[in-house]
């Protein structure tokens, strides 16, 4: 066993594993813990006490700035390395440092084990070797600790109206009260139980459903449609990555699947998804090809959420999320018209706030949600429906 304790935060399995790989095989490294989530590291850093995390800065559920405000707050420390594919940023890096981390390092975009060796093995040895305060007993709050060990005891100390931690069902921050007040409207209106859910998402998507999805459990009830704007040669390893963090079944869709519960059903990158209903009254999936380019943007939310209206009438929850343009403003709005639910995502939560903006600003949105929220949302919401 190593004398230097290291948690790996990294939402990629490769990348992970390369890490695992490298500093694992140096004989003072002891590798005590791999997370996919900062929810998770954050709780590993609580109860393994690692003298170093190296982590990726877009983890699902907490990212890394996230996790070091919470650190802070809680007088916890811990010798953080950032990992980034982002460009080097000036005020990024010094927020880091101001919030704890001791480096951003930026990967390449085909990182090896020559880089992980000389960018994060070479520094953690060298960092240990030059300052010996580094390697030391860290002062951790007796009181977090305690709380760790006692759920309940959590749960209170983390304030349940900021951070919610729930193994069996579901691990997100979200909001009570945002979401206790968007339950309350929602259940107010005469909306029939949902069938199914549709998500149009554009720029920013991959990060928001990296969020959004591991919250969502596996056994939910419904099933989820899910048309993001993305090459074709990057829709398989979206669905890939969000499988990798994701309780629930992520699948691509393919022409006439049956549309079943309990699955997350994302277009490919060079199709138009819509639904449609076959004479045994199962819905399925079919594709629109628009060999003369009728939409703009591929695969169109507009298409999607016009089939659903059409087939599903007044039985859809629709959400437009974070991306450019409009896309899904005139689907939303005839599902609107119908007594369909549907939901905005707000400026503050959304990378792009154009899609939200427009379904907004047109009257077509019931409710305006953070990212942060909708997950939690759905869970409650389709409790008190179904």
């Amino acid at each position: 066993m190593g004398d230097i304790k290291i948690l790996i935060a990294e939402d990629s399995k490769v990348i992970s594993n390369m890490l695992n790989n490298v500093l694992s095989n140096h004989y003072r490294i002891d590798v005590v813990c791999i997370v996919n989530n900062g929810i998770d590291a954050y709780k590993s850093i609580i109860s393994m006490k690692p003298d170093f995390v190296v982590m990726n800065i877009d983890l699902p559920l907490m990212g890394a700035m996230e996790l070091l405000k919470l650190l802070k707050k809680d007088d916890i420390k811990v010798n953080i390395l950032i990992m980034s594919s982002l460009a080097q940023n000036k005020d990024l890096y010094s927020r880091a440092l101001g919030l704890g981390a001791l480096y951003i390092i930026y990967k390449p975009l085909n990182i090896s084990n020559d880089f992980i060796e000389d960018n994060i093995l070479g520094r953690i040895l060298k960092i240990t070797k030059t300052d010996p305060s580094i390697r030391r007993d860290f002062d951790y709050n007796s009181n977090i600790l305690n709380a760790y060990n006692n759920k309940e005891s959590f749960k209170e100390h983390k304030k349940s109206d900021i951070c919610k931690f729930d193994e069996n069902i579901r691990i997100m921050p979200f909001n009570q009260k945002e979401v206790a007040t968007a339950l309350s409207k929602s259940f107010r209106k005469d909306f029939k139980a949902p069938l199914l859910i549709a998500i149009g998402i554009s720029t920013g998507g991959p990060r928001a459903l990296r969020i959004m999805l591991p919250s969502i459990p596996k056994d939910f009830p419904i099933p989820i449609l899910i048309s993001q704007h993305i090459p074709k040669e990057f829709s398989s390893s979206l669905i890939s990555s969000l499988q990798d963090i994701c309780k629930i079944k992520i699948k691509e869709a393919a022409v006439d699947d049956e549309i079943l519960p309990s699955i997350v059903y994302i277009s490919p990158g060079d199709k138009n998804m819509g639904v449609y209903m076959d004479s045994t009254g199962k819905l399925r999936i079919k594709f629109y090809p628009d060999p003369d380019k009728k939409f703009i943007y591929t695969p169109c939310v507009d298409y999607l959420f016009t089939t659903i209206d059409e087939v599903v009438k007044d039985r859809a929850i629709a959400i437009i999320m974070t991306g450019m343009g409009n896309d899904g403003t005139l689907g939303m709005s005839k599902l609107y018209n119908n007594n369909n639910l549907t939901i905005a995502q707000d400026k503050a939560s959304s990378t792009v706030f154009g899609m939200p903006r427009s379904v907004i600003e047109n009257n077509v949105a019931h409710l305006v949600l953070s990212l942060y929220d909708i997950a939690e949302f759905l869970i409650q919401y389709l409790r008190g429906k179904l």
